[in-house]
């Protein structure tokens, strides 16, 4: 029992070939950016490490105090990057394990947007250098370092879109045994899908966004800092939170304040791009240091924003045609050929074994998309 817990197969993951790639590509990757990133640490450590302390308590600070060249601005994006790798490992075996077609083009759709985002840290540290990042010009192991990892996401990045093409092959056929010929239920499970996958980029994305915002720009006397920090990442976690619920329940009233509550943010993050990007004070200028990175954070978060809310709307409009009921009888039949097929083990009928095999593999096949 305990060794068939420890397989692919019972965490999950399909015996196809291309199935366990993927996630073999994931993990491979997971674990190469992290020794990368955790030696990225160590040495802007080692190189601020005779440096003064800083408002959060290490790192370099001017005399004239209008602006911080710290450590930890460095640390927070390598921390980043480790934090999207496990993201990114949840995405894949999440969407190989429920065959959810959506999530694994939206896994590998985000491995792009993480080289993108190392591309940017490349730029910022030798191409186009900021203030604080020119103390890595003459450090050959960062350069390498850096490069490094712009090759390992783009190598990983073909290998992801070569997977997914393989994985839409073999999964997407297989909608109409379970949802039927029903044309309306695919289409909304469609929807539904989608708007999953999305919240989840979401609430990666404005966290990351936050965090960044809070710990790199504002300052620990300010108090719209630690509004930041207590109050706005855990209220938009909670809110995304009770979009899930409202989806997964179809409440009507919630789901319209929930696209209320999104239609409103855009707002927010065109204010934030505009006032990062103009009328900003060259002597005094907050983002000297984070312009790029929180632009880059600003721009994915409003076009997620913008697409969530079109397709919320589009679920709410699927709400009461039998979506929730086909899911629920689907989950229903699944657990009870599982519990079946686990009476079936433990008598250890030999006789059955074949035929019971074939119906819990029948039914082990997740929701996909045509």
């Amino acid at each position: 029992m305990l060794r068939r817990r420890l397989t692919l197969k019972g965490c999950g993951i399909p015996t196809s070939i291309w199935a366990r790639l993927f996630i073999v590509v994931a993990l491979l990757e997971v674990f190469a950016i992290i020794c990368i990133e955790g030696y990225v640490i160590k040495r802007t450590v080692d190189i601020y490490k005779n440096g003064t302390e800083s408002q959060w308590g290490f790192g370099l600070q001017n005399d004239s105090n209008k602006m911080s060249i710290t450590q930890e601005s460095f640390i927070v994006y390598d921390v980043i990057f480790i934090v999207a790798q496990l993201f990114l490992l949840m995405l894949c075996w999440e969407a190989v394990a429920h065959k959810n077609t959506i999530q694994i083009i939206a896994a590998t759709l985000f491995n792009v947007m993480c080289l993108v985002y190392s591309l940017i840290q490349y730029t910022t540290f030798y191409i186009h250098p900021s203030t604080s990042a020119g103390i890595f010009q003459k450090d050959n192991d960062m350069r390498i370092l850096l490069i490094t990892t712009m090759v390992v996401y783009s190598l990983c990045s073909v290998a992801f879109a070569v997977l997914t093409w393989e994985l839409y092959q073999m999964f997407g056929w297989k909608t109409y045994k379970k949802l039927g010929a029903n044309l309306a239920l695919r289409r909304a499970y469609k929807w539904h899908q989608i708007l999953l996958t999305l919240l989840k980029l979401d609430i990666f994305f404005f966290i990351a966004y936050s965090v960044q915002l809070a710990t790199l720009v504002l300052r620990v006397s300010d108090p719209e800092t630690w509004v930041q920090i207590g109050v706005v990442i855990p209220g938009s976690v909670v809110f995304l939170v009770l979009s899930f619920w409202a989806l997964k329940v179809e409440k009507k009233r919630l789901m319209i304040v929930v696209i209320g509550c999104l239609g409103c943010s855009p707002a927010y993050f065109i204010y934030k791009l505009v006032r990062m990007n103009v009328g900003i004070d060259k002597n005094n200028d907050p983002y000297l240091d984070t312009r790029k990175y929180l632009t880059f954070f600003v721009v994915v978060t409003l076009a997620l924003v913008l697409v969530t809310v079109y397709v919320s709307v589009q679920c709410y409009r699927n709400f009461g045609i039998g979506l929730k009921e086909a899911i629920a009888d689907y989950d229903a039949c699944k657990a009870q050929l599982k519990a079946n097929r686990a009476m079936l083990n433990n008598t250890s009928c030999r006789n059955s074994m074949t035929e019971s095999r074939y119906e819990y593999t029948d039914v082990h096949e997740r929701f996909v998309l045509d």
